[in-house]
């Protein structure tokens, strides 16, 4: 296998792209996404470039990031290329609104950049007084206050309520406003993340300790649920107070109740927070999907949540097989060694989301700790 040097070099010449001194992130280069003129995906760049000590990098995607808040101070999460004027805007039809994930992942960067650097030479930006306020607004609007769980962005809203006797009951009801109230996307399930607002948001550490202890109480009941470890893309709150896969689609696909493209990070997000911390809570779900990912003889591109591959999905891909290669690593399965090498043959079928989340793997097995 290519060394990590070699493999960010290969990844920033394919997808680090500039517009002035912003840089921004050519994600859907093989018109993969449904606006074909789609461009950035700020999170991922940054993190990969504050863990491979690129300053300028981490600099010129900061500034995009800056450029494009939304009204929220949220990443505007999807900007479309016109290439005959050469200029970026948000998306239409929700552009300007947010992806959870990506908020958590920059304002995780932004902290470790205050770590090795400090601030942008010249002093240009503080990086810890841009990452506190962007802890609050994740808090303010990206986080159900009854719940303490994720939710998909703060395009969701999560009406103000009186909680009954039996405690808070969902939203659901409550209009189109918030019909997602009660969904959250485990691929936000990024405990690292909420482990390092925990640590320097101090003013908002109580709030940072409940959302990890859901999500770990979350994560504990899917295992109650399928032995396999195994985690829907989409998780709804049931009435007896636990979130569940729903039995439907509930935003994206009939697969939205399977293990599909976006829990597919779930193995790789745990495994860094049981690297940081050995926390007893999730050690047997990562032993359940390190078992099951060692018991195949391949990994494919989907599966049911009782372990079988979804009916089309005969392929591979780099967005499964490389969080399934760490949380193997991380639990010390025998077979980790075969997973690496099944890595190694998925490297001519590229792809922005596998190679990043390959590089994200790689780079946070050898440092979690980010800095």
């Amino acid at each position: 296998m290519p060394s990590i040097q070699q493999k960010y070099n290969e990844w920033r010449s394919a997808y680090v792209r500039a517009w002035g001194e912003m840089l921004y992130i050519d994600y859907n280069k093989k018109g993969e996404v449904e606006q074909k003129n789609a461009i950035t995906s700020i999170g991922y760049g940054m993190l990969i470039s504050v863990l491979m000590k690129n300053q300028q990098d981490f600099d010129g995607l900061l500034r995009w990031f800056l450029h494009f808040r939304n009204a929220n101070g949220l990443c505007a999460w999807q900007q479309i290329d016109d290439k005959h004027h050469r200029t970026y805007s948000n998306a239409p039809d929700g552009g300007q609104n947010s992806a959870t994930d990506g908020d958590i992942d920059i304002a995780t960067a932004l902290f470790y950049a205050s770590r090795v650097w400090g601030r942008s030479p010249c002093g240009r930006h503080d990086y810890r007084a841009i990452a506190i306020p962007l802890c609050k607004a994740i808090w303010d609007h990206e986080i159900n206050h009854y719940t303490f769980m994720p939710t998909l962005g703060d395009w969701v809203k999560v009406p103000e309520r009186p909680i009954g006797a039996m405690g808070y009951t969902g939203g659901a009801q409550f209009g189109d406003e918030s019909a997602y109230t009660d969904v959250t996307r485990p691929s936000d399930f990024i405990l690292s993340g909420f482990l390092t607002f925990y640590n320097e948001d101090v003013e908002r550490s109580p709030q940072w300790a409940k959302v990890m202890d859901a999500i770990i109480t979350t994560v504990q009941h899917q295992l109650h649920l399928n032995p396999t470890g195994l985690i829907a893309d989409f998780l709804k709150l049931a009435t007896n107070g636990y979130y569940e896969p729903s039995r439907k689609k509930i935003l994206e696909s009939d697969n939205d109740k399977d293990f599909n493209w976006n829990s597919c990070r779930v193995p790789w997000r745990l495994s860094v927070y049981y690297l940081l911390t050995r926390d007893p809570r999730i050690e047997p779900a990562l032993r359940a999907e390190s078992t099951f990912f060692g018991s195949l003889s391949e990994i494919h591109a989907g599966y049911h949540l009782n372990g079988q591959r979804i009916h089309d999905r005969s392929y591979s891909d780099m967005s499964y097989t490389a969080p399934a290669s760490i949380v193997m690593w991380t639990m010390c399965h025998p077979n980790c060694g075969r997973i690496q090498n099944e890595m190694e043959e998925l490297e001519s079928d590229r792809s922005y989301f596998g190679d990043s989340i390959q590089m994200l793997c790689l780079l946070q097995a050898q440092n979690p700790r980010g800095f």
